[in-house]
């Protein structure tokens, strides 16, 4: 897991969250930290008890002066008075062991009413400052709940963090509670060192038996947390709201990062491209990738939550010698549209049949595969179409045979649908949507599988325009549901996201800091609209919405290719390290992190990974 410099302190325990989770954890640990102070358990006192014997030194009693120099007494008395005289007699010095008190810090924690919600995680950020702080000094943290019967716990896996969260309980701490808990320490071996309590409105205590009282509780505006440290000196430090939906996420036990480990391989994962884009299957269950030592696809299967099963990958050829402009899904069926010197033809395509290239007037062909072309699959029970974007703006389709289709457009030819396109997307399951340029204005269109093509609907001006997301929803079945225009200004990215609410449809302009690049745009129900984002380093993805940026998730290695898929709401992250991640940014969850980096045993002598 990528770390800031700042957070590598608690690596440790960090890694125990999601990585999308680390932002609540990020300014907390900054501000307490500062507040906690050094540990009183390594102070020493008391006085020294002996322990053996130790070196030998010039003073001391004569009950321990050397035996061989009392046989200096017997034998060359002379000689025993003159060192005697000189202090030259050798004494045993006994060695002396030190008192050291206690190196045990305990924490008893409220989980009463008063501390649900964000007050968990300030506990939480704390047991994890005075663990850092128990290791780098050979101490022990152990925790417990001042509500329950007295029993310690350790503070040192997930397991243990989520009997912590579980632990909830309707009752206030009372007086009772703690003289309970004070009865027991003083009965246990060793003593406490520190013993901390945490909560709010918490009970009387001596500073003897509780060396730090910590109270928790939020401000009168609600906007804020108090911190409040009794110890020596009183200290207080405001604590900001965590975002509540990532908060409620984590408070249930929901560590996405679980999920991360996939399932085990039903076979390995070959080595991929890093230079063409991940598919993402718009029903958002399958996610393929080019091979880069064979002519094909590996599609992965995204798992279930908890899924037990073998990851399920299946490798999928063509001919060799033949150039795949493009890859889609139909359903959950991988096809290409395929090229070689004459003709086109479309794999694992059932009712399209190969047609002969077609001219550049109608679709302007690329001679290699830079990058996979935009393309959209549309089919009924009736009819289906086979869209295709070039880089010049061409919008092509195939008309696909089912034996019910009509007879105009006929199949087996190139059709060309509009030209100065900009982008291209299926936005519903019914629906395929495009923006054109004609003269200086935007125009959005609708396509349904038949080939009906909705009236054209002006979304702008197209000056400076380079770029159109389209956010999925049934509202495109209409006329209009939804876009980001991007536009650069002193290479930094300004979008302007139109919603489909309102009349006229509002608009909300959106300047991104430099560096950071958008990828999609995602409609989570009757909500705003949100930009999914790329960040400078290519290490992080994140959303953005309502005027906040939140990081989803972070990589250890640079992304090299991502891709966003509206309907699914899923992004597909390839890395330098031949990694991928699938996020799902509707679930805010991790869905699959597995390196495709298997290489053929042919191809291993010599190989460039």
């Amino acid at each position: 897991m990528q770390l800031p410099v700042s957070l590598q302190p608690w690596r440790q325990w960090l890694e125990w969250f999601a990585p999308e989770q680390l932002p609540l954890f990020a300014d907390l640990l900054g501000r307490l930290n500062p507040m906690l102070g050094p540990l009183r358990g390594q102070q020493q006192g008391g006085i020294p008890e002996p322990d053996g014997l130790g070196d030998l030194q010039r003073r001391g009693p004569y009950e321990r002066l050397l035996s061989s120099e009392w046989l200096l007494a017997d034998e060359v008395p002379d000689e025993f008075m003159r060192r005697a005289a000189v202090g030259e007699h050798m004494f045993l010095a006994p060695q002396y062991r030190t008192h050291q008190a206690n190196r045990l810090i305990v924490v008893l924690l409220d989980a009463g009413p008063l501390q649900l919600g964000a007050a968990r995680l300030v506990h939480l950020a704390l047991l994890m400052l005075l663990a850092r702080r128990a290791r780098e000094t050979g101490a022990e943290l152990r925790w417990g709940i001042l509500q329950n019967t007295p029993g310690l716990h350790e503070f040192d896996t997930p397991a243990q963090l989520k009997r912590l969260l579980n632990e909830r309980t309707w009752q206030p701490v009372d007086d009772e509670h703690w003289q309970a808990w004070r009865n027991w320490l003083a009965q246990q071996q060793p003593k406490a060192g520190e013993c901390w309590l945490v909560g709010q409105r918490l009970p009387v205590t001596d500073r003897q038996s509780c060396t730090h009282r910590v109270q928790v509780h939020r401000s009168l505006d609600g906007q804020s947390l108090s911190f409040e440290l009794q110890a020596a000196t009183t200290r207080r430090v405001s604590l900001p709201m965590p975002d509540e939906r990532l908060a409620l996420q984590l408070l249930k036990g929901q560590f996405d990062g679980e999920m991360v480990v996939a399932p085990p391989l039903k076979g390995s994962v070959p080595r991929v491209s890093l230079t063409l884009l991940p598919v993402i299957a718009s029903a958002g269950t399958h996610v393929a990738m080019k091979m880069l030592d064979e002519p094909g696809m590996v599609v992965i299967k995204l798992p279930a939550a908890h899924q037990k099963k073998p990851l399920e990958i299946r490798r999928h050829l063509w001919s060799a010698g033949r150039i795949p402009l493009t890859v889609t899904f139909m359903n959950n069926t991988l096809g290409a549209v395929l090229s070689d010197q004459w003709l086109l033809s479309f794999w694992n395509m059932a009712g399209l049949k190969s047609v002969d290239k077609p001219g550049p007037e109608v679709l302007k062909l690329p001679p290699g595969t830079a990058t996979f072309l935009p393309v959209a699959w549309l089919r009924n029970s009736v009819t289906g179409r086979l869209f295709l974007l070039d880089t010049q703006g061409h919008l092509a389709f195939w008309v696909v045979e089912t034996g019910k289709s009509p007879a105009q457009p006929k199949t087996g030819r190139t059709h060309s649908l509009a030209q100065g396109v900009l982008s291209l997307a299926k936005v519903d399951r019914e629906v395929v949507v495009y923006v054109r340029k004609e003269g200086n204005r935007l125009h959005t269109h609708s396509v349904r599988a038949d080939g009906t093509v909705s009236p054209a609907h002006v979304i702008g001006i197209a000056d400076g325009v380079s770029q159109v997301l389209f956010a999925a929803s049934p509202l495109w079945r209409g006329s209009f549901g939804g876009c980001a225009m991007l536009t650069v200004d002193n290479g930094s990215e300004r979008w302007c996201v139109i919603s489909a609410k309102g009349s006229p449809y509002e608009m909300e302009r959106i300047d991104l800091t430099p560096g950071w690049k958008g990828l999609g745009l995602l409609q989570e129900g009757n909500e705003r609209y949100s930009l999914v984002l790329l960040s400078p380093n290519q290490q992080s993805i994140a959303l953005y919405c309502d005027g906040e940026q939140d990081v989803l998730f972070t990589t250890s290695h640079a992304i090299t290719k991502v891709s966003f898929c509206p309907l699914s709401g899923l992004v597909a992250a390839l890395t330098s390290a031949r990694e991928l991640l699938v996020y799902s940014v509707s679930l805010r969850t991790l869905r699959l992190q597995v390196f495709c980096n298997q290489i053929p045993d042919k191809h291993k002598e010599g190989a460039d990974a």
